[in-house]
């Protein structure tokens, strides 16, 4: 009877230590993709000015291409 405790317990242990182990993975992987997100959100944020600063380009160029531009009846 005592054996068959001591297997228990052993048993027990051993999915203890299993689990501590995954949730260990588990945390490190999760810090991972935190860092990564970070990391992409940065790069987004990024790409957005760049965008928004062509797009302001585009319309300004635009704008003085018409002043440039002589009407149709010339």
């Amino acid at each position: 009877m005592e054996n068959e405790v001591d297997e228990k317990l052993i048993n027990l242990d051993s999915r203890i230590m299993y689990l501590e182990d995954t949730m260990q993975q588990m945390s490190l992987q999760l810090m991972k993709k935190d860092r990564l997100i970070e990391i992409l959100q940065t790069k987004i944020t990024t790409l957005e000015e760049k965008l928004k600063d062509l797009d302001e380009r585009k319309v300004n160029r635009a704008s003085s291409d018409a002043a440039d531009e002589r009407p149709p009846h010339y």
